[in-house]
């Protein structure tokens, strides 16, 4: 068995969990990047490989965001100042509160 001295220096070098942390520092920034109406509707709930989930408070709330779906990535990646977020997915459910 490995000590966790021993692995966990390459575990946090990992690419994709830099690439997550990252993308969680834009998420924090989600009203400025759709404006505070949508924000209000829908809130990103996790960033996994790429695809930014985010919960919608009704199924118009969701429509709406996933035909700004290009838009809203295009404005996220410009904040993250790099291709962090290549697909959109929305569900329909209670947002939960920070």
């Amino acid at each position: 068995m490995k000590r966790l001295s021993d692995v966990l220096p390459g575990a946090l070098a990992s690419p994709e969990l830099l690439k997550a942390a990252r993308a969680q520092m834009v998420m924090r920034r989600w009203e400025e990047a759709v404006g505070p109406f949508l924000a209000a509707k829908c809130v990103p709930d996790r960033y996994d490989h790429g695809t930014l989930w985010v919960a919608a408070a009704g199924s118009a709330w969701a429509q709406e965001l996933r035909m700004r779906r290009l838009q809203v990535t295009d404005v996220l990646n410009t904040m993250a100042r790099e291709n962090l977020f290549t697909d959109l997915r929305v569900g329909v459910r209670r947002p939960r509160q920070s």
